[in-house]
């Protein structure tokens, strides 16, 4: 006759109920959260054991409190349906579209104005979204995202014996560890078909490996409300639809935030600012060249996105190539002012004039005589990055005789940005190319450890 198992302990069968209760029910997922294997909790549940190891214990306690400090924050997130219409977002202090009203009027004295004012309002989102559909080849970036996304997360090892996904790697996915808590900020969004992409890979995947994370947190991030919306309702309608188990905690985290010159208060709201240890990975994100958009790629490198990053986090970046004849870039038959109007060049001129209109309006100011003039710099304070050139789009009022810029948009050489990464304390994992419909390599994606 089989002997009797004792009857669980109290705290075991406590420990147990708190756990499957937020989600943990098999042992496999008990298991990840006091980081033992699954044996160990066969023999807590049928009673072979009465007590826990003091560092397992402390493990069970310290990722039982990670998972209820995200439920907390979804609970103050109010995470609604879309379906009942609606879709909370937080404004960073001086981000929202008044704050950006104000700082516009006040910078009409200077000559740099910059991107974040392109698109925060309605009419400038409109703009954006219709420059994006409009012979963009948006469908070539989308695709590359996936390739990137599916390739570093593979967890399978090559012939060393590393595992061949870098972003596997660092979640722990390739058996090494257990898996790691993920918060994946992206700086910039837009509509953020990008980000939906990238988080439907990865839940996929850890459905596919059954290696659940500890929690899963995308943090969309920008200053144009339309956009954030359109973004945040896409990657909530995603994660419904894959239908993930309790098991990984999802979050969609949407921020009225300027990412550029703001201060960054979002990161508070991030399951990983309360984590211990190594319990949470950040993956932060700037894609669509926004990189190439900013003012100073060395300023914000330093006191943004280093602000963003802690030793061992991934920074993820993809930036427009600079081809070999500088004339192949689709960017600079705008910089002839002969060339016909086209849709995609409409589509520019209309962001870019589209600011200034709407502030000449609001002051009842008569319509002045506007020009869009897009040229070439290099070698000087706009293109610091080794290898780089930037396509710098000005805005030429007649009247006053005066000239703004509304945008940079820089191209760069591959090589030479990864060793300008290096040098500022990053450790480049992954190099990877994206080709445009007539096959020509036209964006990079970089993906780079903080050390």
């Amino acid at each position: 006759m089989a002997k009797k198992k004792d009857e669980r302990s109290q705290l075991l069968d406590l420990l147990l109920h708190v756990a499957a209760e937020l989600g943990a029910k098999a042992d496999r997922e008990v298991a990840e959260l006091a980081e033992v294997s699954a044996d160990n909790v066969a023999n807590w549940r049928d009673g072979s054991v009465k007590e826990l190891k003091t560092q397992t214990l402390l493990a069970f306690k310290r990722n039982l409190a990670t998972r209820l400090a995200f439920l907390r924050q979804q609970v103050e997130h109010a995470e609604v349906a879309v379906g009942e219409g609606l879709v909370p977002i937080e404004i960073e202090e001086n981000s929202g579209p008044s704050a950006l009203q104000r700082q516009f009027i006040d910078r009409m004295v200077y000559d740099y104005l910059g991107h974040r004012f392109l698109y925060f309002e309605p009419q400038g989102a409109l703009a954006w979204e219709g420059l994006i559909k409009g012979g963009y080849e948006q469908d070539c970036w989308l695709a590359g995202v996936r390739a990137c996304v599916q390739d570093w997360l593979d967890p399978r090892r090559d012939a060393g014996g590393w595992c061949k996904g870098p972003l596997a790697e660092s979640l722990g996915w390739d058996r090494r560890a257990a898996p790691r808590g993920l918060d994946v900020v992206s700086l910039g969004p837009g509509e953020g078909g990008k980000e939906v992409i990238v988080l439907g890979e990865i839940l996929r995947r850890q459905g596919e490996l059954g290696q659940r994370l500890r929690w899963l947190t995308l943090a969309l991030v920008d200053v144009s409300i339309p956009l954030l919306l359109t973004a945040t309702r896409d990657a909530r309608a995603l994660v419904r639809g894959l239908g993930q188990a309790e098991a990984t905690p999802v979050g969609v985290l949407p921020f009225c935030a300027d990412f550029e010159e703001g201060q960054l208060s979002f990161v508070q709201r991030l399951p990983s600012e309360a984590a211990e240890g190594r319990a949470g990975l950040r993956l932060v994100m700037v894609l669509g060249n926004v990189f190439g958009n900013v003012r100073d790629e060395e300023s914000f490198l330093q006191q943004k996105v280093r602000r963003l990053l802690r030793p061992g986090d991934l920074l993820w970046i993809d930036v427009g190539i600079r081809p070999e004849r500088i004339e192949h870039d689709p960017l600079f038959r705008m910089t002839d002012p002969e060339q016909a109007a086209t849709a995609a060049f409409s589509g520019r001129r209309l962001l870019l004039e589209g600011p200034y209109r709407r502030w000449e309006a609001a002051i009842g100011r008569p319509p002045s005589e506007l020009e869009t003039r897009v040229w070439l710099r290099e070698g000087d304070d706009s293109s610091r990055v080794p290898g780089s050139v930037n396509f710098c789009h000005d805005l030429v009022i007649k009247n006053e005789r005066r000239v703004c810029t509304m945008l940079y948009s820089r191209r760069y050489d591959p090589t030479a940005l990864g060793r300008w990464l290096e040098e500022r304390g990053f450790e480049l994992l992954r190099t990877s190319f994206v080709h445009d419909s007539q096959r020509r390599q036209r964006v990079v994606h970089l993906l780079a450890r903080c050390r």
